[in-house]
């Protein structure tokens, strides 16, 4: 199987964690596997924001640009 890694990055408070809430929420609603790199790092976030992400994306309200980058094969 191989894996796809997606960074979420910007400046604090841009709404890094409600766009990757909702990242997770579609690729899982279309049976994609996700998992997150720091497990007890986004459990964090999810508790302190309540995982209302929709919520935060209308406070925040980000524009994303997606960047494909290639990794060369072992």
């Amino acid at each position: 199987m191989s894996e796809i890694t997606v960074t979420v990055s910007g400046p604090v408070g841009c709404g890094k964690s409600s766009i990757a809430g909702e990242i997770e929420i579609a690729l899982k609603a279309i049976g994609v596997p996700v998992r997150f790199a720091d497990e007890k790092e986004m459990r964090s976030e999810k508790n302190m924001t309540g995982a209302d992400w929709t919520g935060y994306l209308e406070m925040y309200k980000p524009s994303v640009v997606i960047v494909e980058q290639i990794i060369a094969a072992n």
